[in-house]
């Protein structure tokens, strides 16, 4: 199955992992930004910290599989994946519901470039979800 995922938090796959180090400055993270300054270093940081928070609540069930960057387009970001059992995150008729309990709460760090968050958890329903899933051909 692949499955296509939306979130209104800023979830940028930057690569910077691990604590400040001035030695390495000035140098460009995975997304193209320079990271010249300690501020820079930790908003690169938490835009990480919010994709491995998604990463690892997808790994909980099953693996990830050709899980592609996160791509901002307006105002949300966007990202696929695949698993090789259809059923791992609910039954046929509803194929995400233990995905969403997964998701259900689950903090995030705000204050990057997101702009309609208004909760720092993953809500997964209502007026305030901030997270959506749905299936995909498998050949798209």
């Amino acid at each position: 199955m692949k499955i296509y995922c939306e979130t209104v938090f800023d979830i940028t796959a930057t690569g910077v992992t691990g604590r400040y180090r001035a030695t390495r400055l000035p140098f460009q993270d995975q997304s193209g930004t320079i990271i010249e300054t300690e501020a820079h270093w930790n908003r690169s940081r938490n835009q990480q910290r919010n994709w491995e928070s998604i990463t690892q609540v997808l790994g909980l069930r099953t693996q990830a599989l050709n899980l592609t960057d996160p791509v901002h387009k307006d105002q949300r970001w966007h990202f696929e994946f695949e698993i090789e059992a259809d059923s791992v995150y609910g039954p046929s008729d509803q194929p995400f519901e233990l995905l969403y309990a997964d998701c259900e709460g689950v903090p995030m760090i705000l204050n990057l470039d997101e702009t309609a968050v208004t909760t720092p958890l993953l809500c997964i329903h209502g007026a305030d979800q901030n997270i959506w899933f749905r299936e995909l051909p498998i050949n798209n």
